[in-house]
């Protein structure tokens, strides 16, 4: 399994190939979202590393030197990451969030992702400087996978392709079982 670190050092190379430059406090968002996509499309963590409620969003603390005192942050700065410690299908999840904030503007993505994680679940559940749980990220981000037009602030990745889960609302779930009781 890949360490948080190695996640950060494959986002800021894909993101640098797509000519993005990539804020240490983007960066730190886009390792919680992944990691809450890659719960819910493989019931499984993307990094083992702990998710904390800091006062501006979701952290990852091990990533955090590399992202002290710096405005972005570029892959050849996080000299302790192996970004082909990603297996295959783990990078094809993270791709898939990436391309979701691909027209973002770069200055203004990591605030845009603090607004969208301080108004889901995970992280307002929690005070600040405690664990956000992967319990917490699958239960909440595959109700909204399930049901898309349940209240939530982030953009839903098309995970058919990548996820070992198949995802139906309540009221498909209700006809369903209608059919078969019949």
């Amino acid at each position: 399994m890949a360490k948080a670190v190695d996640v950060a050092k494959y986002i800021l190379k894909q993101r640098d190939a797509r000519s993005h430059m990539t804020t240490a406090f983007a960066l730190q968002k886009l390792l919680y979202y992944c990691q809450s996509w890659m719960l819910v499309a493989k019931n499984r963590a993307l990094f083992p590393d702990e998710i904390v409620a800091w006062r501006h969003g979701p952290v990852v603390k091990t990533v955090s030197p590399y992202c002290q005192g710096r405005h972005y942050v570029f892959p050849r700065e996080v000299t302790g990451g192996d970004a082909d410690a990603l297996s295959l299908e783990e990078r094809a999840l993270v791709d898939r969030v990436l391309a979701m904030y691909d027209e973002t503007d770069d200055q203004r993505l990591g605030d845009s992702l603090e607004n969208m994680s301080h108004r889901e679940r995970p992280w307002a559940n929690v005070n600040l400087n405690e664990t956000i749980t992967p319990q917490s990220m699958l239960d909440f981000y595959s109700e909204i996978q399930a049901n898309p037009d349940m209240d939530h602030a982030a953009p839903i990745p098309n995970l058919a392709d990548v996820s070992d889960r198949t995802f139906i609302s309540n009221d498909d779930a209700e006809w369903i079982e209608s059919l078969l009781a019949d």
